[in-house]
């Protein structure tokens, strides 16, 4: 049972993180089972947790790309170590905790791209953002989630930084009815796409609040201080 949680976890990370995509999802679906599979309405969950437990096994071998930022460290969060996202992302995930129950996923990636231009409202931001919601929708679908909406989107800065980044806001209801607040920041810079998944109830703290626009004033400026 443990293990199984574990992987569904992971499964939810990669749903958050636009990188698995399920056939039938989406304006632009990408699939992670067999093409041969006769529809999309055949592929089940444990069908789709095999193949992403076959792909985090493969990422899991591979030595992530050097960082295009200083990654921070910020009092009052644990940050891990870079893992590697699936091969074709060119990228990894790092992740901020903090003891207050607060989930900070930051991705880099390419998806193959040889140039991201440094412009918000260019087309790898901009689809880099659909992809995000696409796979919110789809963790719903695979029952992760039991409702999601969108309560809030556009563009803003990173904390105090003078970085600025699309944003959307989700209300995501968990199966027992508990309701989590998940925000999505993404942002290109240096040739490649940076994202935030923050993930809690820091918008009923201010404690937490100010804990989380630390991180992303960290983040943030830290795009400001590194070779571009």
């Amino acid at each position: 049972m443990a293990e199984k949680y574990l992987m569904r976890h992971s499964l939810l990370l990669l749903l958050l993180s636009g990188t698995v995509f399920i056939s039938g999802c989406g304006d632009q679906p990408e699939s992670i089972s067999n093409p041969a599979d006769p529809t999309p309405e055949t592929v089940t969950t444990e069908q789709i947790l095999k193949d992403f437990e076959e792909a985090d096994r493969a990422a899991a071998k591979l030595t992530p790309p050097s960082p295009v930022i200083t990654l921070p460290e910020v009092t009052g969060w644990i940050r891990s170590e870079p893992r590697s996202l699936p091969q074709d992302d060119h990228g990894f995930s790092v992740a901020y905790d903090h003891p207050a129950g607060i989930v900070v996923t930051l991705y880099q990636f390419t998806r193959g791209l040889t140039k991201i231009p440094n412009d918000l409202n260019s087309d790898p931001p901009r689809k880099e953002m659909q992809r995000a919601q696409t796979g919110i929708q789809q963790a719903v679908e695979l029952g992760i989630w039991k409702a999601a909406a969108e309560t809030d989107q556009g563009i803003v800065p990173l904390g105090d930084s003078r970085t600025q980044a699309l944003w959307s806001r989700y209300s995501l209801t968990r199966t027992n009815d508990e309701s989590v607040i998940s925000d999505t920041y993404i942002w290109p810079h240096a040739n490649v796409l940076l994202k935030l998944r923050c993930s809690g109830q820091f918008q009923e703290s201010s404690a937490e609040a100010e804990a989380l626009k630390t991180l992303l004033t960290a983040l943030g400026t830290a795009c400001q201080t590194d070779t571009q």
